[in-house]
């Protein structure tokens, strides 16, 4: 048995809010794992039990990005915790780390997912 594992986009500013989802209910919920807060302040893992993300009233798309299996399914979170939330970036106006590109949650869901499929636990 495997789940249907998505990247989600719900609207958000400046930029849509990106997360992952595994579909692993007969009623389309899962789990969704994430990255929230701002880059003002820092973000943090955001994981938590969700409904069918059509029911989200930003909900603006989703993308299936492959399966995981039910045995693998544990490893999801330990893999994706171990992606550092994007960081504090800014004080005001100012950036903190010209030097460096931002991340936001865009940028930690492409990661997240691309150390699942490292680790083989995202399957295609």
């Amino acid at each position: 048995m495997s789940y249907n594992v998505y990247r989600v986009a719900y609207a958000g500013l400046p930029r849509d809010h990106h997360a992952i989802f595994v579909e692993i209910n007969n009623d389309q919920s899962g789990h969704v794992f994430q990255v929230v807060g701002d880059i003002q302040n820092g973000m943090t893992h955001g994981h938590k039990p969700a409904k069918k993300p059509e029911e989200s009233a930003t909900y603006q798309g989703k993308v299936l990005i492959g399966k995981v299996s039910a045995l693998n399914y544990a490893r999801v979170k330990p893999i994706c915790d171990a992606v550092p939330p994007p960081k504090k970036q800014f004080e005001g106006p100012r950036r903190l780390y010209p030097e460096e590109p931002i991340r936001r949650c865009q940028e930690w869901t492409k990661e997240a997912v691309e150390a699942l499929a490292a680790a083989g636990v995202l399957e295609k």
